[in-house]
């Protein structure tokens, strides 16, 4: 008799653990994750001594557009398809066991939407003729870029250091299906906290 209850208990054990990550990997794969940021390219919004953020996905599992000015996770593989499988892989629990390399996933700033026509003058950002209000920069930019229309499904992203950003202006636009999600909390450091 004993026997048998240590096995029931043991079998209810195992249950719950495999619950319990069967939720945290459909958490992480369809609602939120976590992303660390330690390059120069979002700077001064996130120096690159190591920041570590909080990332909403679902809206952009169903390919929602972002606002302008918001922070998101890309995959810059621009002239690939992305699949559930590339985020099944890029959860924080799989990537435990798989190796693989997040150098394509991008931290970038919402731009230019569908229709919008980016330039820049001067050092600054225009869209649609409209100066970009962006308090968040350290310096203008040195390189011009010259009018460009953002096409139908995609959306054009720069980093806040923009003289030492990989972004748009080199991959081109970005396909809705390659945001990965909008970053919406820094939760490390402690001491710089914030919401996005």
């Amino acid at each position: 008799m004993a026997g048998h209850r240590i096995i029931r208990t043991a079998v209810s054990w195992v249950y719950q653990i495999v619950l319990i990550i069967l939720i945290t990997l459909i958490i992480s794969i369809l609602v939120i994750q976590t992303y660390d940021i330690n390059d120069v390219s979002m700077e001064p919004t996130f120096d690159s001594q190591g920041n570590r953020v909080l990332v909403f996905l679902t809206p952009y599992l169903f390919q929602t557009v972002p606002g302008p000015g918001e922070i998101v996770i890309i995959d810059s593989r621009v002239e690939r398809t992305r699949t559930i499988t590339d985020r099944i892989i890029e959860s924080p629990l799989p990537a435990l066991f798989i190796e693989n390399e997040k150098e394509h996933m991008w931290v970038k700033r919402v731009i230019g939407l569908p229709g919008d026509t980016i330039e820049s003058r001067q050092g600054q950002i225009y869209r649609n003729g409209e100066l970009l209000a962006e308090e968040y920069l350290n310096e203008k930019m040195v390189a011009e870029i010259e009018p460009v229309t953002v096409a139908d499904g995609h959306i054009d992203v720069m980093g806040d250091n923009r003289n030492r950003s990989s972004d748009s202006r080199q991959i081109g636009p970005v396909p809705l299906t390659n945001i990965q999600g909008r970053v919406v909390l820094r939760i490390f450091p402690f001491d710089k906290i914030d919401a996005y």
